[in-house]
């Protein structure tokens, strides 16, 4: 009980933890480990849950397992996906038509309209712009300045083709800031605007054609939200332009729904790099070569999640914090002991507690969101499991014995009793 209890178990728990965070926070910077950092600069133990085979069937492997079977993870009957390919704004005018006709609950789409094309091409467009029943186009928050935490302005398409539309920005949160990757795993349901909070994009259809999931949302007061994803585009019902055009197909499917119109290839799941990102569905979790899923995807994700509320739960940061002590804590009392009492096996035993903590915690993470849909981050835990073996060693076998000769020296604890001799 006294490894337990005792001052040195709280004071090297003290010390480990120290170390984690003076390490976690210095501002260091080499090229090194450039390529192992950049293999996994956006790796999550959870991102396993999500990853999932190539959106085109011709990339598909046999030999990788997945851990959600695909075939196991229901079609979404909340969006229907519409790609507009390189289709000029008359056609883009003439599909509007041919969906207006099926009475869907909300249509947004995930394109501006900049600049005038002539009566020709933009005359058709507003037409039918005009007559579409909840319609959300997209815009774009702008900053002046990088630090402030509202932004200035928005950018609109031409007003012409806005009279009538509702708004909602497109603004992707990405992990890698505009440097390289662009991995989306969470958005904002809402951004601040000078002294206003205005609406994401997908949040904005929500409200439109389903209220009660809006407020829903509204209720959860996430400043972000992870996003539940659901799969690739053949996950979600969706048409190529020409079947909408020849309304090919069972075009009866996007009564009451919400019908998402955007880039997905030059033909639906045809490779582009038009408005792609990376996400966790990537077949390759780590050390990405091809960004997986197009912008107008990871909105239908983001809508499927709100209107099923199939929300991500985040862990509260304390929490972790206390799973953290606890851990780090309890493997120090028993290191201690070990340094005490079996110091020749010292390594062989820490090394293999280790080894089947930091394998049990990666478990956890990764059932925790396949199971609960509970994400959790313990990175900081895995860290410090990792250095409490070696960074207990070194309080016991130098750090302590050195600290108490400096205290029996200035007479804060008495010195040893070297008069009594053993049997």
């Amino acid at each position: 009980m006294k490894y337990i209890f005792g001052i040195n178990t709280l004071l090297c728990t003290g010390y480990i933890g120290l170390l984690v965070f003076v390490f976690s926070h210095l501002p260091i910077q080499t090229d090194l480990f450039d390529p192992l950092a950049k293999a996994f600069e956006d790796f999550e133990m959870s991102d396993l849950v999500f990853s999932q085979p190539p959106a085109n069937e011709n990339l598909v492997s046999e030999e990788v397992e997945y851990l959600r079977d695909p075939s196991e993870i229901a079609r979404d009957t909340n969006v229907v996906l519409v790609n507009i390919q390189f289709r000029n704004r008359a056609e883009i005018g003439r599909m509007l038509d041919i969906i207006n006709k099926y009475e869907p609950a909300a249509v947004g789409i995930d394109a501006f309209f900049r600049k005038e094309k002539g009566p020709a091409q933009d005359f058709p467009l507003a037409m039918a712009l005009a007559q579409t029943k909840n319609l959300v186009l997209v815009n774009q928050l702008v900053t002046t300045d990088e630090e402030k935490d509202c932004f200035d302005s928005l950018q609109y398409s031409n007003p012409m083709f806005n009279e009538t539309a509702f708004n909602g920005f497109a603004n992707v949160l990405t992990s890698s800031k505009g440097k390289g990757f662009r991995t989306v795993k969470s958005f904002y349901p809402f951004q601040c605007l000078k002294d206003t909070m205005y609406p994401n994009f997908s949040t904005k259809l929500v409200q439109l054609a389903n209220p009660e999931a809006y407020q829903r949302l509204i209720e959860r007061e996430h400043f972000v939200e992870t996003i539940n994803w659901t799969g690739n585009f053949r996950k979600f019902m969706a048409f190529d332009a020409h079947q909408i055009l020849g309304e090919i197909g069972d075009l009866s499917v996007m009564k009451n729904k919400i019908v998402l119109l955007g880039y997905i290839g030059q033909q639906l799941g045809d490779r582009d790099l038009v408005d792609i990102f990376y996400t966790p569905q990537n077949p390759r979790v780590a050390g990405r070569a091809y960004p997986d899923t197009y912008g107008v995807v990871v909105h239908a994700n983001i809508i499927s999640m709100i209107m099923d509320g199939k929300y991500i739960h985040r862990t509260p940061e304390w929490i972790v914090r206390l799973i953290q002590f606890i851990i780090v804590y309890l493997n120090v009392a028993l290191f201690l002991y070990v340094a005490d009492k079996r110091k020749m096996y010292y390594d062989l035993i820490t090394k293999s507690i280790q080894l089947v903590e930091l394998a049990l915690f990666m478990g956890l993470i990764v059932m925790l969101m396949l199971r609960f849909q509970i994400k959790i981050n313990l990175t900081m835990v895995l860290v410090g499991v990792a250095l409490s073996g070696d960074l207990t060693e070194l309080y016991a076998g130098s750090l302590q014995p050195m600290g108490e000769k400096y205290l029996r020296k200035f007479g804060l604890i008495k010195p040893k009793d070297t008069n009594n001799s053993e049997d």
